[in-house]
């Protein structure tokens, strides 16, 4: 969308302030980890390490170590979201909660100035990819941008999937996670059942041996073969409201594994 036209400006601003405020409060928790990660010194209260800190010891709490770290300039983590936008994800109201998410997961990210990307697809006569965010935005509109995100028709999973991968391919930050929100297997025409899920399984495993970290969030009924694709990167979110926090941990937790290391 090359013109963000008001409308999707004024739908952000009434659906946004209770969506920042979880934002907010994920972004609380890493952010102190990610100032002494970019400033370096010393990292306290590890229960692994090399370095033993005495005076940790009084605590009994198995947080002994402690370790030195050079400054970096940048998050060493960037994050990509593919939203599918299929015809299904009107049942529910799953795509407003898939846009909730993706609003606060975007917020999330550029508050703590991991870069992040947010595109949805579908298939009319072919597959359709809107990016809705983009790694370096054109203008800052990005977030209103996101409004447009709609349960449209088929969906090809596949093409979709390789492009945003080969998105996060052209980063350079050592952990690059690719995320998924979907309620079912692929539907599309020529394309579906046991032939598109082997192509999932086939992509999945292709990226993943060059570093990319792929996450399915299954928010349908179609969960089991959710599961049977993303195998160990199968996130089952049943409850929908808890969609944005359970992502937002998913991130967190990527941030603490990486700057504990």
């Amino acid at each position: 969308m090359s013109y963000v036209a008001p409308a999707y400006m004024e739908a952000y601003r009434k659906v946004a302030p209770p969506l920042l405020l979880i934002s907010r409060r994920l972004q609380k928790q890493v952010s102190q980890i990610l100032k002494d990660y970019k400033e370096g010194g010393k990292l306290d209260n590890l229960p692994l390490g090399k370095r033993i800190s005495v005076r940790n010891a009084v605590r009994n709490d198995g947080k002994l170590f402690y370790k030195l770290k050079l400054p970096n300039d940048r998050t060493d983590i960037a994050v990509a979201i593919l939203v599918d936008e299929s015809g299904s994800m009107s049942s529910a109201d799953r795509i407003t909660h898939a846009r909730s998410a993706s609003i606060i997961l975007h917020d999330f990210c550029k508050g703590l100035d991991i870069p992040v990307a947010i595109y949805g697809h579908t298939e009319y006569d072919g597959v359709e990819l809107y990016a809705y965010a983009e790694f370096d935005s054109i203008d800052n509109k990005d977030q209103y941008r996101m409004m447009d995100m709609s349960a449209r028709s088929g969906n090809r999973d596949g093409a979709a999937l390789r492009y945003v991968a080969e998105r996060l391919m052209t980063r350079p930050e050592a952990i690059r996670l690719l995320i998924v929100i979907s309620d079912g297997q692929p539907a599309a025409d020529n394309y579906y059942g046991t032939e598109a899920e082997a192509d999932l399984r086939g992509i999945k495993k292709e990226y993943s041996a060059k570093g990319i970290e792929m996450f399915a969030a299954a928010i349908g009924s179609d969960k089991p073969n959710i599961q049977r694709i993303y195998r160990d990167g199968f996130l089952d979110i049943t409850d929908l409201e808890k969609l944005p926090v359970n992502l937002g941990r998913l991130v967190i937790q990527k941030v603490k594994n990486l700057y504990a290391a």
